[in-house]
């Protein structure tokens, strides 16, 4: 997906949705879940919704326990399809693979509303009907449409906050708990701890998620990475790497782990820098944390996500594609010897820490509360049952139009027989 088209990318995200669920119909979790008594009772189900309907197969065996869904892909713009929403608001929000902002041009707008409306094409005619197949042969052919079942959920739990993300109108049933992962910092193994308190001027972390692994990169750009932090020898390079024995002369700044607390060490005030490839949980926690970013996108809202950091002043962007040793090294110097990337990160982290609960203590209230009203329908927003006309306000404004069509009609028709006996009346007195 990393040189894909966004179109194509919309495809591509689908059909991973799709995988998934031929993952699921193979799995042996699924088959036990399935042997479950029928009067087991679940008080609430909380769904991944992100990537599809696969599991919600099992709601109608458990007599349809109250569904929460839940997002750590920011709010995808179809959440407005399961739960209701402003559908207007889709042209002004940048789409997650476009690389806009909000202050987008006539052009800008045009192709991101074009954009929105295939995803929710594609979604509602294409993938979703193909998932319902897939579900029907896990769960049996009676199983209701997967549309349906999708539409079941009460409350979202969506991965944003607009201190890292865009601002957007939201329903009262899209609760906004961005950060929900990050939770106080735990102390680090020693051996990490000596680490980064030995470089010079601080240190700097390295990671790349759990869908990119280091040791896959390819040996090109590991050389070069290596090679940019051997030039830097004032800083210390702690780098989650999965495969340490692919690695040779390595540089005495650079400690490599196959696995690291990502928070806990983002939370160190000698951590000057984080290099990252900007996935949003990573996002999140670098301006929680106020550190500033070197960024290398790979795939998807990863594009999105580091252009915002980049326009917001906390991040230097490196294209992953053309990386060497010379472009990693100038990237890391500028944001490590320019105060205003770490000052810029620091009033974000401000911002988005002031908020009236942490997001983990809001998504458990949000979830206790629907356990107290299961059904929630006041949550519900009015545009809901309005179908695509209604909800895209497009009937009023059909009406509107075809009203101002008609009294123009009319006003040239008066107009005309207003001229014409005038003209009568001309010839009348010429006569």
């Amino acid at each position: 997906m990393s040189r894909e088209s966004p179109l194509k990318s919309v495809f591509s995200f689908y059909d991973f949705g799709a995988l998934m669920c031929e993952g699921i119909k193979i799995s042996k979790g699924i088959e036990v879940i399935k042997n479950y008594p029928d009067d087991f009772k679940f008080d609430l189900v909380i769904h991944d919704f992100v990537c599809g309907p696969c599991l919600l197969g099992l709601l109608p065996k458990f007599k349809y326990p109250p569904l929460i869904g839940i997002s750590a892909f920011n709010n995808p713009p179809y959440t407005v399809d399961i739960v209701g929403g402003d559908k207007l608001g889709l042209t002004v929000k940048p789409f997650y693979l476009l690389h806009y902002d909000v202050n987008m041009n006539f052009i800008q707008r045009l192709h991101n509303g074009v954009i929105n409306f295939l995803d929710s094409f594609y979604r509602k005619y294409f993938a979703t009907p193909a998932i319902d197949k897939q579900m029907k042969e896990i769960y049996g052919p009676t199983t209701p449409y997967a549309e349906d079942l999708d539409k079941k959920a009460v409350l979202m739990l969506v991965n944003s906050h607009p201190a890292v993300d865009y601002p957007e109108p939201l329903p009262q049933n899209i609760i906004q708990v961005g950060g929900l992962q990050i939770k106080e910092p735990k102390p680090v193994s020693e051996d990490i701890s000596e680490f980064i308190k030995k470089g010079k001027k601080g240190a700097v972390l390295m990671a790349l998620g759990t869908n990119m692994r280091s040791d896959e990169i390819g040996s090109k750009a590991i050389t070069s990475i290596l090679e940019a932090f051997r030039q830097i020898p004032d800083y210390n390079f702690l780098w989650k790497f999965e495969t340490a024995e692919m690695l040779k002369d390595m540089p005495k700044n650079v400690m490599i782990k196959d696995w690291l607390p990502q928070n806990d060490i983002l939370a160190l005030p000698n951590i000057k820098l984080f290099i990252t490839h900007g996935g949003l949980l990573s996002t999140h926690e670098a301006v929680w944390h106020g550190v500033p970013m070197v960024a290398i996108p790979f795939i998807a809202d990863q594009h999105r996500n580091v252009f915002k950091s980049v326009s917001s002043g906390i991040a230097v962007k490196v294209d992953f594609h053309s990386i060497n040793t010379e472009k990693l090294k100038k990237a890391i110097v500028e944001v490590l010897h320019t105060p205003k990337y770490r000052r810029t990160a620091q009033q974000k982290s401000k911002v988005f820490k002031d908020q009236p609960e942490k997001p983990l203590d809001r998504a458990v209230w949000w979830c206790e509360y629907i356990l107290r009203h299961p059904k929630a329908t006041h949550l519900k927003p009015a545009e809901f049952n309005l179908g695509l006309l209604g909800s895209h306000f497009w009937d009023i404004q059909a009406i509107i139009v075809l009203v101002l069509v008609i009294l123009a009609c009319v006003i040239k028709r008066i107009y005309r027989r207003y001229r014409g006996s005038r003209t009568v009346d001309v010839n009348k007195k010429k006569n």
